[in-house]
């Protein structure tokens, strides 16, 4: 029926919200985009490439900024702040291999977020839009960070 094999997503057409599912994955990419700015924090201390640092610095300040949003938005709904949990990981054998790790858990988040964006309540929406596109920006950013230290 829904070519995208998502629902509508107008409340208008009487969308049920689905808060805890909201609210469990508000904690879930809270918890990623914590260790991914944890991450991205090792990955500016082992450039030397000034272009590559200053690429890093803008992605880490887009995760905080996810991260303070869905915190706000999280008490917005529940009326308490967020328990979130930080998923543990290893330190990368490389460079590369961080930018691998980081790139390939973007386009997880990515799908949380195009969840997270499909059962929000309307107001949100707006708000949780721009954070798919930066996130496609982070992994086309990542692409081209891999590609410069690989390839040139």
């Amino acid at each position: 029926m829904y070519d995208s094999g998502y629902p509508p997503q107008s409340e208008a057409f009487g969308q049920q919200h689905n808060y805890q599912m909201v609210l469990r994955l508000i904690r879930q990419i809270m918890g990623w985009e914590s260790f991914d700015e944890l991450m991205i924090d090792y990955l500016i201390g082992q450039t030397k490439d000034p272009g590559a640092e200053q690429i890093l610095y803008d992605m880490r300040q887009d995760e905080r900024n996810h991260y303070d949003t869905l915190a706000k938005i999280y008490t917005d709904i529940s009326g308490q702040r967020s328990n979130v949990q930080t998923p543990s990981g290893s330190i990368p054998e490389s460079y590369e291999a961080g930018l691998g790790e980081v790139l390939q858990r973007k386009g997880k988040m990515m799908k949380l977020y195009v969840h997270l964006y499909i059962h929000s309540p309307l107001q949100y929406q707006s708000i949780l839009y721009p954070f798919l596109a930066e996130e496609q920006t982070h992994m086309q950013m990542i692409n081209y960070l891999l590609i410069r230290k690989c390839c040139l």
